[in-house]
């Protein structure tokens, strides 16, 4: 692996629901980070291990192949929620799990970068409110990035937006977010040093395209009748 700088930088990650993206700022340039093997982002997924190590993003969905019941899958939805997710008989909340994610992201970019991260900032719907912006910070604790800066995604679409196209201070945007598990809406205005969001922002927590993958499966199977049933589940492959 290359490293693409050799001095301290700063670091955006964008948790999302399915995908994984970060990128860094240093001496004025802006560059996203490789995640993956051969992509920018890595899957937001986290597997248990039989030793309790957990393992993140495309090493992880490797593992869930052969051992489903130790994967965790769109767990941000589940930011909040008390019940806990149970990985091979072991309680994890989902706040642990996204303190793992972001702790791999984030040991990733520097291995790539051959720095150390200074400031981490994280991007979230803009519908959450305190309890779940705190649950977040709390998860920046525990990947060890000490205080993050947490910016709401429609904001930081029109921070990006604006910094490519040019976008005069006091511009109205309207910015929606279709994501992979949830459906956020907002309106942004442009100031002379950022941005603002106006009104009340709102979003779908149930809302998103693993939703819609569910909906197409079902109609699938609804399809095939009872030649699903006689697949055999154990086997990877199907």
């Amino acid at each position: 692996m290359s490293h693409e700088a050799a001095g301290p930088f700063h670091l955006g990650v964008d948790l999302g629901t399915t995908f994984t993206a970060a990128a860094a700022y240093s001496g004025g340039r802006i560059d996203v980070v490789d995640l993956g093997n051969r992509s920018t982002s890595m899957p937001s997924v986290v597997f248990l291990s039989d030793d309790g190590a957990f393992v993140v993003g495309e090493t992880a969905e490797r593992r869930a192949h052969t051992d489903p019941g130790r994967v965790a899958r769109e767990f941000k939805r589940r930011l909040g929620d008390p019940t806990p997710i149970v990985l091979g008989g072991s309680p994890c909340s989902a706040d642990m799990l996204t303190g793992e994610l972001l702790r791999a992201a984030v040991a990733t970019a520097v291995e790539r970068r051959g720095a150390p991260a200074g400031t981490v900032a994280l991007t979230h719907p803009a519908a959450w409110g305190p309890y779940k912006l705190d649950l977040l910070r709390q998860a920046g604790r525990m990947a060890e990035c000490g205080d993050v800066v947490l910016v709401s995604e429609p904001e930081a679409a029109v921070m990006h937006y604006s910094s490519t196209e040019r976008v005069e201070p006091g511009t109205v945007v309207a910015v929606y977010d279709f994501g992979g598990g949830t459906f956020d809406a907002a309106v942004v205005r442009k100031t002379a040093d950022g941005v603002e969001i106006l009104g009340r922002p709102v979003g779908i927590e149930q809302l998103g395209g693993v939703d819609f993958d569910q909906q197409v499966l079902r109609h699938v199977l609804s399809g095939v009748g009872d030649a699903v049933q006689e697949l055999d589940h154990t086997d990877p492959m199907v």
